[in-house]
């Protein structure tokens, strides 16, 4: 998967469900932007059907642990394509 389109699809998940265009940094907090754990755990597996990947209970579980920002959502992404 290209990282930029894995990227750029992660902005527009996140903006969509939000419901705002607005721009922001691939680094800023994933609850600055007003998402919460269940949010992100909604986004997870929006993007993962999108993409056409499936990651196990452990693996979501370890993300919604430990991700803080849209940077970390791609990352996850791009790693579960590799397996």
């Amino acid at each position: 998967m290209n990282r930029s389109h894995v990227s750029k699809t992660v902005h527009d998940f996140i903006a969509c469900y939000l419901g705002n265009a607005l721009p922001f940094d691939d680094d800023v907090s994933l609850q600055a932007l007003g998402l919460d754990r269940s949010d992100i755990e909604e986004l997870v597996f929006r993007l993962e059907d999108e993409f056409g990947l499936t990651a196990s209970t452990r693996e979501e579980d370890q993300l919604l642990d430990s991700a803080v920002t849209a940077n970390d959502l791609s990352r996850f992404l791009q790693q579960l394509s590799c397996h």
